[in-house]
């Protein structure tokens, strides 16, 4: 996998959006990651996990909050980065959950993650939905999120936790990385099987010991320690003897008590029939006491009879008379209710007693006439108070309509000032609009200065410190230089004394083939072999300390030129502007832009003013004319309701001659004619209730004679109730049934000679067959308990024989799985106390230490090497997870928390970087081009130093990109591409510096 470019907006402490070219910062293969504390240096890489996985690592993950506190609320936060992954190259933007102000009203609500996938290379169709990209991401990659957090994005500090952590520690780490969870499930199955084996087994054995309880229970006896099926038949057998004896006990019973009913009931019938006989014999003598009293009795129900349908004709004569007095009384009413009018009492006195009927009829087809002349004009006169109030109202209506008018018309008076008002400040708001676009260009520009200024000041203490190192270097490097020059000097120095202390007079030179030897060299000769080799090496070993200073220097010298033409770049936007004058008018500009931008936002409100007090004057132009309409018409109206209503009195004062209203006489006259009709109805009920009371008193006279009564009173004195009548005949049946029945007893042969039998002593013979009876039924429970104690015990016993035969096989096999459960959980007799799964993980840790012992030896000169240690840990800890460190220089091992900070750093680094060896090749051998190291730097001299960038410089071989993340000065020497994360007070920005330049 290979990073191209990471653009982060509104996300951690980036509050703009920032732009991370990889092709350009990694063109060397290794850069360096860079700032200060909390600018954001983790975030960068948290920025990359969660591009590719939705999510960041360690617990950063657990607060979900993401966005930006320095951006705006509305700002959404976003992740684009673009990676090629095998022969893939795609391009991923995520947004994270997060919350943002509402449109309408306060408050926030929630926006749902979002995520998109684009193949760059054009190799399948986009993908938009978060499950899918996450799929396609692992399958691309090979591995999980947590891998890829531990392998390419290599914690050094998470790394030496894991060095010196308990087995049990790295356990938790190790499955993270490397699928165990089949193993997992075979220990969680096998104790699963355990546990349902031991849930059986005790199960099994309850169900034992509940049988050996109900036969213990059945059988009346505690069981033993062990029960066994001897002792279970042995209580079954007694059981069987004891319902034998219970059956022949309960047969001699039951034949006692037959015997004993038998006689008892002899006894029981005599008894019934003396008594039956003697009480015959008193009912007769009884009803011969009573005989008078019977016979009033008869008489009386005859009386009461003849009475019964007399009674109810005179109770219809005390009504009808009744009726009489009251129809008298009323009509007298009505005659004294007549006269108290003065044309009823003139009427009255006029007529005799028979005409008054008929004066009363002419009457009051007279007064009903005259009622009927007075109708029309009563119902215009019904109708005068509606028209009064009709007047009243609309003399009301017109006072308002004229008091709103007065007001509309002030309303459309003062309109023309608003809309000048309103045209005025329209005005000057278009305006400041207008001036909006030069006053933002004049704040961007004044912004690009200050950042400039800002920027500056960074620039020129970067240079200072760059100078500084360029002199360091190059003071090296004359140094190494004229130690190499010196080496060389020695040794050119000793080959020729050694080849003057050759030369013989007379033989040439081997060198310039003279035989004149006039100045021979002088000194003191290389003596030996070894010594010309000595002087050999060390002369490389100077020329290469040389070369590795030139180098330093060259690269010294680049970064002082790179910061240069940076620190010209920014002088010449700066140019000779003063920095307080620049920020004054900064500030002014600033207002003077946002007053603009206020303007324009309030223009079309401004323009709706404008608009809206138009509106109003056409309005109230219209409702003055329609209210001046109105008032016309109600003016109008008024006037014609007043003329009816003088012309309506004018009608009145005619008719009545203003002597009494024309309600008023019809309502004397409906008087007269109400009570005329009562009279004349009142005398004709008094008239009808007369000629009935005469009938009924005819028919009740004749009926008594008929009855043989002498007078209605003889009549109410013999009338008797319904239930006394019957009471009476109930009474006369039952005595002579009793007489029947008596008479009829005393004829019965058997009730005679029951009469004349001696006494017999029934209670004796009742308590002799309860005896019986008692004793039979003791010895049919006693039987049935023995029944069925022994049914039960059949049963118990033959339940206990299966559950016995059965429990073995149980036993044998929760001691397998138990065995099996306890071995692959590390108990048991797993003697090394390593489960299945510590042991899968042991062999991958395994080929982790093999791989990480390279790269410890390379970067200890050979010194250390990992070695994996299955022991059991300390206090019955689980072993198989061990780390140990070989000292070659001792050959002894030691533990990883004697190791220093620098053996520490070295051996994390190592640890991680075998790691992403192992998870890599178990992801499908995919090639990590890309991978970055957090910290740890700072622990090293520089002679580890120089060991640990000799690995990095391996690891960047074949195309791979190192990204290194430290806070360590001479990092920053050393590298030279560099991502340097700044920390500002509206947020964090990043400023690239490449082998290409600085950005």
């Amino acid at each position: 996998m290979r990073l191209h470019r990471l653009r982060i907006r509104a996300f951690g402490p980036f509050a703009d959006e920032i732009t991370v070219d990889f092709d350009d910062l990694g063109g060397d293969g290794l850069f360096l990651l860079h700032g200060q504390t909390g600018a954001g240096k983790t975030t960068v890489l948290d920025a990359v996990a969660f591009a590719l996985f939705g999510r960041v690592p360690g617990v950063r993950d657990t607060a979900r909050r993401l966005h930006s506190d320095h951006a705006a609320p509305e700002d959404v936060p976003e992740v684009e980065l673009e990676a090629t992954v095998g022969s893939r190259r795609l391009r991923i933007t995520r947004s994270p959950e997060h919350e943002r102000p509402k449109k309408r009203g306060e408050g926030t609500r929630k926006v749902n993650a979002k995520a998109t996938l684009v193949w760059v290379d054009g190799s399948g169709p986009d993908l938009t939905r978060i499950p899918e990209i996450g799929d396609a991401v692992v399958r691309l990659l090979g591995m999980s999120a947590d891998q890829f957090f531990q392998v390419v994005l290599l914690p050094q500090g998470d790394f030496a936790r894991f060095l010196r952590a308990h087995s049990d520690e790295r356990e938790a780490l190790l499955e993270r990385l490397f699928d165990t969870e089949r193993f997992g499930d075979l220990e969680e199955w096998l104790r699963d099987k355990a546990r349902e084996s031991a849930t059986a087994l005790t199960e099994h054995s309850a169900v034992l010991d509940r049988i050996a309880g109900q036969i213990v229970a059945v059988g009346g006896t505690a069981a033993p320690a062990e029960p066994d099926l001897d002792w279970a038949q042995e209580r079954l057998d007694s059981a069987r003897a004891a319902a034998d004896r219970a059956l022949a006990e309960r047969t001699t019973a039951a034949a006692a008590v037959e015997q004993a009913q038998a006689a008892f009931d002899h006894a029981r019938r005599l008894a019934e029939l003396r008594r039956r006989g003697r009480h015959a014999t008193e009912r007769l003598a009884g009803l011969a006491a009573g005989a008078s009293e019977l016979a009033a009795a008869d008489r009386a129900r005859r009386s009461a009879l003849r009475a019964a349908p007399i009674v109810p004709l005179a109770d219809d004569h005390d009504r009808t008379a009744l009726d009489v007095r009251r129809a008298a009384e009323t009509a007298e009413r009505a005659r004294v209710e007549m006269v108290a009018l003065e044309e009823g009492r003139s009427l009255c006195e006029s007529a005799t007693e028979t005409e008054l009927d008929s004066a009363l009829d002419a009457a009051m087809d007279r007064w009903s006439e005259e009622s009927g002349r007075w109708e029309p004009l009563a119902k215009r006169v019904a109708r005068r108070p509606a028209l009064v109030a009709e007047i009243e109202d609309l003399e009301a209506a017109i006072a308002t309509a004229d008091a709103q008018a007065a007001h509309t018309r002030n309303l459309l008076d003062a309109a023309p000032a608003r809309r000048e008002e309103a045209l005025a400040a329209l005005r000057e708001a278009e305006e400041l609009r207008v001036q909006a676009p030069r006053l933002r260009g004049e704040r961007d520009q004044l912004r690009r200065v200050l950042r400039a200024l800002a920027d500056h000041a960074e620039v020129l203490e970067q240079l200072a410190h760059a100078e500084k190192g360029l002199l360091d270097a190059r003071d090296k490097h004359t140094a190494a230089r004229e130690h190499q020059l010196d080496v060389r000097e020695r040794r050119l120095s000793g080959m020729a004394v050694e080849l003057a202390g050759a030369l013989v007079d007379g033989e040439p030179c081997v060198v310039c083939g003279s035989a004149e030897h006039p100045l021979p060299a002088t000194g003191e000769p290389s003596d030996s072999g070894a010594t010309v080799v000595s002087r050999e090496v060390e002369e490389k070993e100077a020329a290469a300390a040389e070369e590795s200073a030139s180098a330093i220097k060259a690269i010294a010298a680049s970064a002082v030129a790179a910061l240069s033409e940076r620190r010209s770049n920014l002088e010449a936007v700066i140019g000779d502007a003063d920095p307080d004058t620049l920020e004054a008018e900064h500030v002014r500009v600033d207002a003077q832009l946002a007053a603009a931008e206020r303007a324009a936002a309030r223009l079309t409100a401004l323009q709706g003013a404008v608009e809206k007090i138009d509106a109003e004057i056409n309005s109230l132009r219209a409702v003055l004319a329609d209210s001046e309409a109105a008032q016309s018409a109600r003016r109008e109206r008024r006037n014609s309701l007043r003329q009816n209503l003088s012309a309506l009195d004018a009608d009145v004062e005619e008719a009545t001659g203003g002597r009494i209203g024309i309600a008023e006489r019809r309502r004397e006259l409906a008087e007269l004619c109400r009570r005329a009709r009562r009279l004349r109805e009142a005398r004709g009920d008094a008239d009808r209730a007369r000629t009935r009371l005469t009938e009924v008193a005819q028919r009740l006279a004749a009926a008594c004679a008929d009855a043989e009564f002498d007078s209605v009173s003889d009549v109410r004195a013999a009338f008797a109730p319904a239930q006394r009548i019957a009471e009476w005949e109930s009474m006369l049946t039952e005595a002579a049934n009793l007489r029947a029945a008596s008479e009829e007893t005393l004829a019965d042969p058997d009730v005679r000679a029951a009469l004349e039998s001696p006494e017999v002593d029934l209670d004796r013979l009742a308590a002799e067959f309860g005896t019986a009876r008692t004793h039979c039924d003791e010895a049919a429970a006693a039987h049935a308990v023995a029944e069925e104690r022994r049914a039960g015990l059949e049963r118990y016993v033959a339940d206990f024989w299966v559950a016995l035969d059965a429990l073995a096989p149980l036993q044998a096999r929760h001691a397998e799985l138990q065995g099996l459960a306890e071995l692959v959980s590390g108990r048991g007799q797993n003697s090394r106390r390593m489960s299945l799964r510590s042991y899968v993980l042991a062999a991958r840790l395994d080929e982790v230490l093999v791989a990480a012992s390279g790269r410890l030896r390379e970067m200890s000169s050979g010194r250390y090497e990992f070695v994996h240690s299955d022991a059991v840990g300390v206090r019955g800890r689980r072993g198989g997870l061990g780390i140990e460190v070989r000292d070659e220089y001792t050959g002894a091992l030691r533990a990883t928390t004697t190791l220093s900070g620098g053996e520490t750093f070295f051996a994390s680094l190592a640890l991680a970087l075998g790691l992403a060896d192992v998870v890599s090749a178990e992801s499908g051998g995919r090639v990590l081009d890309t991978i970055f190291i957090d910290e740890g730097f700072g622990t090293l001299d520089p002679e580890a130093l120089d060991l640990v960038m000799g690995v990095l410089d391996e690891l960047r071989t074949g195309g791979r990109v190192v990204g290194v993340v430290s806070h360590v000065d001479e990092l920053r020497a050393r590298i030279p591409a560099q991502l340097h994360v700044l920390r500002g007070e509206h947020g964090s920005t990043v400023r690239v510096q490449s082998p290409l330049g600085v950005s």
